[in-house]
């Protein structure tokens, strides 16, 4: 019987290398904190970076009614110190970009300071075509720590535009962009059942390949950790492991898998010390503390 309401040893899972070891996760993050937990990770890791390049391929918020706190790109556009130089924000809905441009105006307003330090970039558009020929035509530079939110609401995001954002800065002794990859576990298998045409092929589209049918098969826990290892096996990062978010109660379901995928080998403890705490009731206020950069 598979335990949805517990959480994964992080350690078990496979991997290339020796695997980390972490404390056990005994605090469950919930789905109106997932926004949270990514933005409190970059916060965190840009003590160790001092700069970076966001990248959003979903950037819109995702529930009106809670943006304060559930919008992505607003808190992590927030966040401070504001070491993240560049932004790009990308979505489909023109109604979602008329949110972020109404994030960017108000937030060049309350920060005046940063114009001209800051670089806040919207485009409109289907991100499978206009996140790639974006990079192409703005590559990023070798050394600029960078990271990628694919917060997908079921299956808009095909595996080329996962592997073209990889595949962008892989090369020998480079860090490659760092994704952070949403996996709508809790309603995937709905959505698809509700296609009336070319299921088959639209689920190629989005998985890549076409054992997607089997896939489809697991059980949420071997999902998460599938998909984790297709970032290791298939498109070469170091570091790749799967967070589960949950359904707000004591023994809530699965709603999302994180997987998180980095060459950087801070990355996976940053990570799982931003899970925990985000878990556990912390904010992005709190003050990061030294033993954040002790690792095990």
């Amino acid at each position: 019987m598979e335990r949805e309401g517990y959480l994964f040893d992080i350690e078990n899972f496979p991997t290339a290398e020796a695997p980390k070891k972490f404390r056990g996760i005994d605090t469950p993050l919930w789905t109106k904190n997932k926004a949270l937990f990514i933005a409190r990770y970059l916060k965190t890791f840009t003590f160790v970076t001092k700069h970076g390049t966001y990248i959003d391929a979903f950037a819109g918020p995702q529930h009106e009614e809670s943006r304060e706190t559930t919008w992505a790109a607003k808190l992590v556009l927030e966040n401070e110190p504001a070491w993240l130089r560049s932004f790009h924000l990308f979505d489909e809905d023109a109604q979602q970009i008329n949110h972020l441009h109404g994030l960017k105006k108000h937030h060049f307003a309350e920060n005046p300071d940063l114009q001209g330090k800051r670089v806040v970039n919207v485009t409109h558009g289907d991100c499978n075509e206009k996140l790639p020929a974006f990079l192409s035509a703005n590559p990023i530079r070798d050394r600029e720590a960078t990271f990628c939110l694919l917060d997908q609401r079921s299956t808009e995001c095909s595996w080329e535009t996962v592997k073209k954002v990889a595949a962008h800065k892989d090369r020998s002794g480079i860090n490659k962009i760092e994704i952070f990859y949403f996996l709508a576990q809790g309603w995937i298998d709905r959505t698809i059942k509700s296609w009336r045409n070319d299921v088959e092929e639209r689920c190629v589209r989005w998985w890549g390949k076409n054992d997607v049918m089997d896939f489809l098969k697991l059980r949420s826990y071997d999902r998460g950790r599938l998909l984790a290892d297709r970032f290791k096996d298939e498109l070469g990062y170091r570091h790749s492991y799967p967070f589960p978010i949950q359904k707000e109660g004591d023994r809530g379901a699965i709603m999302f898998w994180m997987v998180h995928a980095s060459d950087h080998d801070r990355a996976p403890d940053l990570m799982h010390q931003a899970y925990r705490h985000i878990g556990a009731g912390g904010g992005l206020d709190a003050p990061i503390e030294q033993t954040e950069f002790e690792f095990d």
